[in-house]
């Protein structure tokens, strides 16, 4: 049994609620995603999502955004999936029930469980409670529930959650003899944004608290940017000395930090926001900045910052040094965790090192940021020595002139450079003068993204990052230096809304993510496995998805009813050329697809790789055979035309340790055995010369892969052939003596018999192109000279002084001594015009001036007539 709870708003009031799991569901990871959408009435955006992951932590996750929602609290430890919730206030499912609900506001109300705390709401302000701070402490046998809000000056009410029983009516954290409107140790919340680690010490608990003020907000009975708070031993509020650090009076209205993130180790509490790079600068960039305070004895002068980077460095920078280096400036969310081996091993860090991974964004002039995003692992043991190292520049002796830093928390110094041992040095707030910077996994290829949220965990030796967009999307990659490996990319929502970057990892086999009023169950193993298309991409998809090949579709074992596979893929074809060949021929066929060869690279053998084309072996041509291509050769003759035949392959690779090896079979139809033949060629005869364009007509003159075809001893090269596989066009080459030839066609060496034949005739001459003139649409042509008959098509070529090459083809009309053509539409100038006869080119160029179109002029008479006199061979046309 489990307690899960809820934070929501029902109508004005914020509710508690808690769920109880009456049993548990393991439910198969491929289902992607499952949302819970909270009752009507609830806010729009989750406040915090609380896990209790281990017992004995020594730290507690906190809630990292400053919107108000909904929280979910796991007290149990155990694994487990949220199914389903239902709008209603009835029981929510067979799992899932509605067992306790505390309302949190409005002030005033007499339904209010936590206005009961003998303080007056600040006048002015919202009576509507927004939860700012929801912690979770283990204690062991029973947890506490920490509440502060923005109302009643941020005071906070706690609540005692022991397993299988209702929680405690809170007790309010508030004595109002203790706190004054100077100094009010119990005013913990700001509305602009709390975080806050509550971590113990010894035995005591302590908030570290980090809260986003202004005037107001400061004046509140004295609220502080940084705080430390010890809780009471009577757990009904805190001591009186409250140690910290404020925004000094001048900049707490300019001088905005907002802070993004909280986390602790064993000696440190860190504080992550995002703030101006420094308060007396007008044209300053927003920076990251990462602070943190020891948890033993801990002092205001002990605190420590140190602004983080994340860049991309350009490989080619050295060579090139107008490349800079890129600032992702800004965090957008964080998430506290460690690395697994692989990545521990390229970071150079322990697995149990502490790593802080973080989302950045450039941002604009405005602070605003871009859809520019970048991921960085920071370990924290560096961030800690860079931070020692420059609190000892600081300190030691030197020339450099260095900063102190913290100029909004105290007057500006520099640093004194003096004895190291001195303490008197040391004990001052110090901020590390120069950056420390981890380079961006993704090396600048996230641009129109912004990375909004982030958890990252370990599978295996792997280190996994989920991480949310602004969009609503999740992407889920495989850190690693040398390459990155994403295997995930889906929309958690149907609508394009921000994941919020409240996050939190609930168990080994679930992710929980905050995409408006709704709770994402996500597995850190991905969304299944039916989003990889082909077997290929389905086993060389990470390990730990479960991946294998099941009857055409990527799937897990237990979805499969058939033969499942994790290390062998089938072959699969899916084109092939030509799709006829010739019966008797010796063809090459083509087969394109993909799974021909595993990425191990195997030598592709006859052994291996084994094919049929119907009844007939092909036999495969390794050398120019590849993964994606297998060509082989039938050298048998088939007994006569075969339709619509298979063409079946069978794979045998052998098995390898590591990786997918190919084994199987694949058949597709649509293969043909043809006799190809000729009918027709035209024309018959053509210029000894050669250049006569020849068209032989049949059936099946596009079978196979290879054609030739010969005039007598000579080649007429083929030009094209048509797409209906009746006609092949080829030009004649020239000979020295006219004849008439025999006509020869081979495809795929298959001899095309025929009775046409081919005369080789006189070559014509031209004497005369006339007129010399003509107009821009073009005009009649007509060229004079012998043997004009033995061609079958004149060219008439035009260039002119300043235009492109112009032409027009004629048919010649069997007269021996004259043939009109056209002349090519031209350009108003004067340039050169010659024919070409088959073979013989341009010939008789000469001058040839190209005028404006002519128009008729009409007859000014009646009628526009005009009529002879006997007699008369003159008239008037005016």
């Amino acid at each position: 049994m489990r307690c899960l709870g809820v934070f929501c708003k029902w109508g004005i009031d914020r509710v508690l609620y808690l769920m109880l799991i009456h049993e548990v569901e393991t439910v198969p990871y491929e289902e992607t995603s499952t949302s819970c959408e909270f009752f009507p009435g609830c806010l729009h955006h989750v406040l915090a999502v609380h896990l209790r992951l281990h017992r004995t932590s020594g730290y507690v996750h906190q809630p990292q955004d400053l919107v108000k929602m909904c929280l979910v609290a796991d007290t149990s430890g155990l694994c487990t999936k949220i199914l389903s919730c239902s709008p209603t206030n009835e029981p929510l499912s067979k799992n899932l029930t509605k067992i306790w609900e505390l309302r949190t506001g409005p002030v005033g109300s007499p339904d209010c469980d936590t206005c009961h705390c003998d303080i007056e709401n600040e006048p002015g302000t919202p009576l509507d409670t927004d939860n700012q701070v929801l912690v979770l402490e283990v204690q062991g046998y029973f947890d506490f529930l920490y509440i502060c809000g923005s109302t009643q000056y941020g005071v906070c009410n706690s609540v005692e959650i022991e397993l299988g029983k209702t929680p405690s009516k809170p007790q309010c954290l508030f004595d109002k003899k203790a706190n004054l409107a100077s100094a009010c140790p119990d005013c913990v919340a700001s509305p602009l944004g709390t975080k806050v680690s509550a971590v113990k010490d010894r035995y005591s608990t302590y908030f570290f608290t980090a809260a986003t003020i202004n005037t107001t907000i400061a004046g509140s009975f004295g609220k502080q940017s940084l705080s430390i708070r010890r809780l009471l031993a009577t757990e009904d509020g805190f001591l009186p000395q409250v140690k910290g650090l404020t925004v000094l009076p001048e900049f707490q209205d300019t001088f905005t930090i907002d802070y993004i993130y909280t986390f602790s180790t064993a000696e440190y509490v860190y504080f992550l926001s995002v703030q101006w790079e420094s308060p007396m600068k007008p044209n300053a960039r927003l920076q990251t900045h990462l602070g943190r305070l020891p948890i033993t004895d801990s002092e205001p002068w002990m605190y420590r910052e140190i602004v983080l980077e994340c860049r991309f460095e350009p490989k080619r920078r050295r060579r090139s040094s107008w490349i800079k280096d890129v600032v992702y400036n800004a965090v957008q969310a964080a998430h506290f965790s460690t690395a697994g081996k692989e990545l521990a091993d390229e970071l150079g860090v322990k697995m149990d090192s502490p790593i802080l991974y973080g989302v950045f964004a450039e941002t604009d002039e405005k602070g605003n940021p871009i859809r520019k995003s970048a991921l960085c692992a920071i370990p924290i043991d560096d961030v800690n020595n860079e931070i020692e190292k420059g609190v000892e520049s600081c300190c030691s002796s030197g020339t450099e002139q260095l900063s102190r830093g913290l100029c909004h928390f105290q007057p500006c110094e520099m640093c004194p450079h003096e004895n190291p041992d001195d303490l008197t040095c040391k004990a001052v707030p110090t901020m590390v003068a120069k950056p420390y910077y981890r380079v961006d996994f993704f090396n600048r290829r996230m641009n129109n993204v912004l990375f909004t949220s982030i958890l990252v965990t370990t599978i295996e030796t792997k280190t996994v990052a989920h991480i949310g967009t602004d969009d609503g999307r999740l992407l889920q990659v495989i850190l690693s230096r040398s390459s990155l490996v994403e295997f995930a990319n889906y929309s958690l929502v149907e609508d394009m809304q921000k994941v919020s970057r409240i996050a939190a990892v609930h168990s080994s086999e679930s992710l929980l993510f905050v995409v408006g009023n709704k709770l994402i169950n996500v597995s850190p193993r991905g969304p299944g496995c039916a989003h990889f298309l082909n077997c290929s991409v389905c086993l060389a998809a990470p390990k730990f998805m479960g991946c294998g090949w099941c009857d055409g579709i990527c799937s897990q074992m237990h979805q499969c009813n058939n033969q499942w596979s994790s290390n062998s893929c089938p072959p699969v074809i899916t084109q092939f050329f030509p799709s006829t060949v010739p019966s008797n021929g010796k063809s090459e066929i083509t087969l394109c697809g993909w799974n021909f060869q595993s990425p191990s690279r195997p030598a592709i053998t006859q052994t291996s790789h084994q094919l049929n084309v119907g009844n007939s072996s092909c036999t495969v041509i390794p050398e120019r055979s590849s993964s994606s291509q297998l060509v082989c050769r039938i050298d048998g003759e088939v007994s006569g035309p075969e339709q619509n035949i298979d063409i079946t392959m069978q794979v045998d690779e052998k098995r390898v340790e590591s990786g997918y090896f190919i084994s199987g079979n694949a058949r597709i139809q649509g293969f043909s055995f043809v006799t190809p033949e000729i009918t027709d060629i035209s024309p018959g005869f053509g210029p000894k010369i050669g250049g006569t364009l020849i068209t032989l007509s049949g059936k099946h003159l596009d079978a196979g892969g290879s054609r030739t075809v010969s005039l007598g001893d000579r080649i007429c090269p083929v030009e094209s052939t048509s797409s209906n596989e009746t006609t092949l066009v080829c030009r004649t080459e020239g000979v020295e003596e006219t004849s008439e030839v025999d006509v020869k066609v081979l495809i795929d060496e298959s001899t095309i018999s025929t009775t046409k034949t081919f005369k080789y005739v006189v070559n014509p001459e031209v004497t005369g192109l006339k007129p010399n003139c003509g107009f821009k649409r073009g005009s009649k042509i007509t060229i004079i000279g012998q043997n004009l008959d033995s061609v079958s098509q004149a060219i008439i070529n035009y260039r002119g002084n300043t235009t492109t090459p112009v032409q027009t083809v004629c048919v010649g009309n069997g007269n021996p001594n004259q043939m009109e053509c056209t002349s090519p539409v031209c350009e108003e100038s004067t340039g050169i015009l010659s024919v070409d006869l088959d073979g013989a080119k341009e010939l008789l160029p000469q001058i040839f001036n190209c005028h404006p179109n002519g128009e008729p002029i009409p007859f000014e008479t009646e009628g526009h007539r005009l009529e002879l006199s006997p007699g008369q061979d003159k008239i008037s046309v005016h």
